[in-house]
């Protein structure tokens, strides 16, 4: 009797090899939505509605008005390699549709429990089938509109561990949140429809692409775009590109379509980017929506199994012609680089109010403030103490006022009970800038110098950190709540974080619908306040990914980043003085929150040393 070898070729099992090629399909639930929405655009569809529940894990439903399948159709596309995009060679050298695999229905088939109903125009009834792994297929006739139903449930529950590497329900749905995001601006011609769970998420209708960008991005950003057009022999450039003060930290904000298709490319990114180099810092990235049509001959689609990326016959024509459709933008809209001076003190945007109390049946002037910028009113009583001392007459820093952060007179540094971070070496009264990003202060043993932005990093997540675990802080009230207009990509995480946010001083308030802010920390600089928030969940998610910190840990070095002071900020002496201060009565005034120094010190003897001096 021969017996196989263990090392003996065999044919695997049908569906086990299905399983397997559905890994390279089916990744995550947003991998099954985008093939089934790019099933429903090659269809035709006018309409499309998603729902996902739980984040997709337990159930997906995908509707649209699309073409639908006959009878035998329908049995056929669940077959591997069964598809109506392509039917030879010449076909797939010249692809003009979104999907031409014939994989996705066979790959989600192969790893959850599908159903299918559809119906085309020329029947009074459609068919719907059932499919389950190793199970009988269900056909039968059923009521149903014209177009396709789409059904999945239990996705990966043959495979568990590809279920088990899925993230949480929060990272999930914003993978499916940008893909649906990305459809939408990629067809405005259809209508879309997405809802988590039964919570509707957007309902946009058919527009044009600046009517789709604002009903997904806002009015705000829509009245800050930049149209292009440009068309060379190899291709035509069309879309919008943002305006230097919609940049984000983040890449979410960038699209590319090649006709009609998303894809990524950093090399073209790049393109965009380069036009706005000296417009916005390094590290932002422009906003744009651009569409690419070219000849589907030129260009290679079947390079990736999301088919995300594509390469290009002339790719360097085409990185020349989006550098120059965006030069030609930004020349035409004259937009020059826009430099912030910051204010001194005398000049700051308050205006001082007067008025008499009687309390206490005596006459007590009263300090207000009013910021004419954005509102916010800060007030308190003259007679009250701004400072509490101790019975040696030490200032204790946490008891400090609002009020007293932005117009109280700052105590000597040496009254700080944490002066220097060797605990031995008394600060003296000299100090100044160097070049609006260090800060030089004398000391008794030398000069210590303090990198301005870091330190107010390390003061701002130490006070965000004790408002996390202890209290929540009273913020700023604004006279004039400000509409709050996130990405929808951020909408999600900030959902999520959003009472963090208020126990660090925000407080948000919807009024006909919309959401806006009622109340800022007294950190966030006035007429920053909606960009503050957008810049801290950007920060926030980036912590997520790199540091292996708890999330309130994370959101408060996110408040201190985004919240400090910049390199270039001109700080007055008591500024300075005060900066310093705060920075020792830190616990750890010695590093940043992201390990950076943020002091170093030059002891007198190394000057006396480099300068030869001997006494």
């Amino acid at each position: 009797m021969n017996m196989l070898s263990p090392h003996s070729i065999a044919l695997l099992p049908e569906h086990i090899a299905n399983q397997i090629a559905a890994g390279e399909v089916v990744q995550r639930p947003e991998s099954i939505i985008k093939e089934l929405v790019e099933n429903a655009l090659d269809a035709g569809a006018t309409s499309i509605l998603v729902i996902a529940h739980k984040a997709g894990k337990q159930a997906i439903h995908v509707i649209d008005n699309g073409s639908g399948m006959r009878k035998e159709d329908l049995i056929l596309s669940i077959q591997r390699h069964a598809t109506s995009k392509i039917k030879s060679t010449q076909d797939l050298e010249r692809i003009s549709t979104l999907g031409f695999r014939g994989e996705a229905l066979a790959s989600i088939a192969a790893v959850s429990h599908l159903e299918i109903k559809s119906r085309t125009s020329d029947t009074d009834h459609g068919w719907s089938l059932t499919i389950e792994p190793l199970q009988e297929h269900v056909l039968e006739p059923c009521q149903t509109e014209i177009g396709t139903q789409v059904i999945v449930k239990n996705m990966f529950f043959n495979v568990p561990a590809r279920k088990k590497f899925l993230k949480s329900d929060m990272v999930e749905f914003r993978h499916i949140s940008e893909t649906m995001y990305r459809s939408a601006l990629g067809h405005p011609e259809c209508r879309f429809t997405f809802y988590d769970g039964d919570s509707l998420v957007f309902d946009v209708p058919q527009s044009d692409l600046i009517g789709r960008i604002q009903a997904l991005y806002g009015k705000e950003v829509s009245e800050g775009l930049l149209e292009i057009d440009h068309i060379t022999n190899d291709v035509q450039i069309s879309g919008f590109i943002g305006l230097p003060h919609l940049a984000k930290q983040s890449r979410a904000g960038q699209h590319f379509f090649m006709n009609t298709r998303p894809i990524i490319s950093r090399s073209l990114a790049h393109a965009v980017f380069q036009p706005f180099e000296h417009l916005i810092e390094k590290n932002m990235h422009p906003f744009f929506v651009v569409n690419l049509t070219l000849d589907p001959t030129k260009v290679d689609v079947n390079v990736h199994p999301q088919k995300h990326e594509v390469k290009f016959e002339y790719e360097r024509g085409i990185y020349n012609a989006i550098h120059q459709a965006v030069s030609n933008a930004l020349s035409k809209a004259h937009v020059i680089p826009e430099m912030q001076f910051r204010q001194q003190i005398a000049d700051q945007p308050f205006e001082r109010l007067s008025i008499l109390r009687h309390q206490d049946h005596s006459n007590t002037e009263a300090s207000t403030y009013v910021n004419r910028l954005t509102g916010e009113i800060i007030s308190r009583n003259v007679q009250s103490e701004v400072y509490h001392r101790s019975e040696t007459g030490t200032v204790t820093n946490q008891h400090r006022t609002a009020f007293e952060h932005l117009f109280g007179t700052e105590e000597p540094l040496i009254n700080s009970p944490n002066t220097d971070i060797h605990h031995s070496k008394r600060v003296l009264g000299s100090i100044w800038q160097l070049h609006a990003k260090y800060i030089f202060v004398q000391s008794e043993e030398g000069v210590m110098i303090i990198d301005q932005h870091a330190a107010h990093e390390r003061i701002i997540y130490e006070r965000s950190l004790k408002a996390l675990n202890e209290q929540a802080v009273q913020g700023q009230t604004l006279l004039f709540p400000i509409p709050l207009q996130l990405f929808p990509e951020d909408q999600l995480l900030f959902t999520h974080i959003r009472n963090d946010l208020e126990s660090l001083g925000f407080s948000f308030v919807e009024i006909a619908g919309q959401l806006q802010i009622q109340a800022v920390p007294f950190d966030i600089t006035a007429g920053t306040e909606h960009l503050a928030i957008q810049d801290i969940i950007t920060q926030y998610r980036e912590y997520e990914q790199i540091r292996p910190q708890g999330s309130r840990d994370n959101l408060a070095a996110s408040m201190g980043c985004k919240a400090a002071i910049k390199a270039g900020n001109v700080l007055s002496i008591e500024e300075m003085k005060s900066l310093v201060h705060d920075l020792f009565a830190c616990e750890m005034p010695g590093v940043c929150p992201h390990g950076r120094p943020i002091i170093l010190e030059m002891q007198l003897r190394e000057f006396d040393r480099r300068f030869g001096r001997t006494s």
